[in-house]
Formats: structure tokens, C-alpha cells, sequence
């Protein structure tokens, strides 16, 4: 895939061993994918030429002023001038009229915070999307020409380099597993971990409720430090039950963390996982649809691997 013009950045910045090769990773990315991608390279080509057009116009503005104010031009396209009003002050008014310089630099200000939202965006969609964590490019500021135009392929070569080569959806499983994993391991002395039980699996010490909520009001309230380990939970049983990326707390119908019903079960908006039910002690116990989804579950999710410290 060829950039349109001038790679952003320097060449010796983060993204200068992979800009320079053309990976043709674009096989690796879908048309959902691409489409986003081009949408946003499309609108960020709109505000590229409309500050370049107003460049221009200030440039050449700014002519005028090359031997009295002595300008030059830094790489990024930034104006320098050495000029004191110190001898027009007194003799005239010029030092009132309108000079172009300080627009100019607003300008290449714009063009470089236009290719930096253009980088986190497409980065941060791939993140997102596929639940992976990529860090988002440098780009340097100093080197950045005016009239240069990033394309896109650009930055998924980039996410795909990070990835070591890898699909997005591999990278994006074997993130989640890790994820998922740091949940539910056992600690250190802990004498349970995740254990299969015919058409349920049971994950002890996911959660924590508010002692006080229920000391003043018998509400089993999840302690603000574990809201987020349900939604990693049902990421992970979303996965391991259905084969899908998207799980969330969401899929929990009716799920109050502010006040969790623990005497029954709550359903699952997911195919193979039906059930979830909270305990006081922190377990959580999932129920599937059968013996065979909580074993798919089970395995797909690596549960196996896990051991006790006496193990």
C-alpha cells in the first residue's frame, strides 16, 4: 500500500522501521474495518486542505516581510523572524498592522494535531474493536512537513507490526485470556480456584459487597473497586461460551450492582451461557445450556491450566 505523500513524523521517531516498508497488511483487516478507515483519512484530507489553503494564502503574505523582518522557515513549515518595533514605535505605525506570522504557527500547530487525532483514531478503533492495546505512535512535531497526507495503512501496519504479525482476532483472544485469567486465578494460599460442575463452572472471590450498605441497609452493594471484574467476567464467559469479543456486564438482564439480588439467578443474554448467580462470599457461580457448552467453556477459556499453590 503507498502513502499519499510524506510519512508523519521523523524518521528516526517510534514508527521509523516499519513506515518505510510497504507491508500490504491490508488482507488483514476487514471491509467493516476499511471503511472506517477511509472515512476518517477522508475527513482528515477535508481539514488538511483547508489549512493548507490558508498556508498558502499567509505565506505568501508573508513575503512582504522577508528582508525587513529577516524570516525563515523551520522543517515543520513554522515561521521565524528577527525584527524589533524598537524603530518604528516612534516613527510610524506599522508596528499596529496585521502580520501573518502568528497564524502561521497556528496553523502548523493545527496540521500536526490533525495527524495526531487521525493516529488515535484509527489506532484507538482497532483497540477497541479487538479488545487489544496497541500504544499510539509519536509523532514528531518538529519534522512534520505542511502538505503532507498520512494514509491510513500507515497505522494498521503499525498495529500489525506491534501484533508481531498476528491477526487481530488471535492477538485479541489471547489478550482477553490473559485478562480473564488474572481474574479468576487463585491467590497465592488460596485453596479453590474455577471448578467445573457438570452444566455450571464456579469462580470463587470475583467480587466484594460494601459491608456498609449492608450493615445499614442489607443491600448487597458491589465495593467500587470490583465493578469492573464482572464485566471481565462475562467478556471471558462471552468468549468462552459463544465465541464472541463482545461480552460486557451488559449482558447480565437486570443486574443491579448497586444492589445484587443473590437468592436466585440472573439470565444471560448469551446462546450457550444462560445463568449467573452471585453469593455472599464472592463466588459466582455460570450456568450453561449443558454439560458439553460449560466443558467448551471451560477449555476454550484455558481453565485447565490454572493451579492451586499445593498443586
Amino acid at each position: 500500500m503507498t502513502s499519499t505523500a510524506t510519512h508523519a513524523g521523523d524518521k528516526a521517531d517510534l514508527l521509523s522501521g516499519i513506515l518505510e516498508v510497504e507491508i500490504r497488511n491490508e488482507e488483514k483487516i476487514t471491509a467493516q474495518d476499511r471503511l472506517f478507515c477511509e472515512k476518517q483519512q477522508e475527513m482528515l484530507y477535508n481539514v488538511l486542505e483547508q489549512i493548507d489553503q490558508w498556508y498558502g494564502i499567509f505565506t505568501k503574505e508573508a513575503e512582504k516581510y522577508r528582508e525587513s523582518h529577516r524570516i525563515s522557515y523551520k522543517e515543520n513549515g513554522e515561521i521565524r523572524h528577527t525584527y524589533s518595533t524598537a524603530d518604528s514605535e516612534y516613527k510610524d505605525y506599522t508596528v499596529h498592522t496585521f502580520k501573518p506570522f502568528k497564524a502561521i504557527n497556528e496553523l502548523v500547530s493545527s496540521n500536526l494535531n490533525a495527524n495526531k487525532g487521525f493516529a488515535q483514531r484509527i489506532i484507538g478503533y482497532f483497540n477497541r474493536t479487538y479488545n487489544v492495546s496497541v500504544p499510539v505512535p509519536e509523532i514528531n512535531g518538529n519534522t512534520l512537513k505542511m502538505g503532507s497526507r498520512p494514509h491510513y495503512m500507515t497505522y494498521v501496519d503499525a498495529v500489525i507490526e506491534h501484533l508481531g504479525g498476528r491477526s487481530f482476532r488471535k492477538t485479541a483472544e489471547e489478550e482477553l485470556i490473559k485478562r480473564f485469567h488474572q481474574l479468576v486465578k487463585p491467590h497465592r494460599w488460596s485453596k479453590v480456584k474455577p471448578e467445573l460442575k457438570g452444566d455450571k463452572i464456579s469462580f470463587p472471590n470475583i467480587v466484594v459487597f460494601d459491608s456498609f450498605y449492608y450493615d445499614y441497609n442489607r443491600t448487597n452493594h458491589v465495593h467500587y473497586n470490583y465493578h469492573g471484574n464482572i464485566s471481565t467476567l462475562c467478556e471471558g464467559i462471552a468468549f468462552g461460551s459463544d465465541d464472541v469479543l463482545c461480552g460486557d456486564k451488559g449482558m447480565v438482564m437486570r443486574l443491579n450492582q448497586d444492589n445484587v439480588d443473590i437468592s436466585g439467578w440472573y439470565d444471560l443474554m448469551t446462546t450457550n451461557a444462560t445463568g449467573i448467580k452471585f453469593f455472599r462470599n464472592g463466588r459466582v457461580d455460570v450456568r450453561f445450556q449443558n454439560r458439553e457448552a460449560a466443558s467448551l467453556c471451560f477449555n476454550r477459556l484455558r481453565l485447565d491450566e490454572l493451579r492451586l499453590q499445593e498443586e
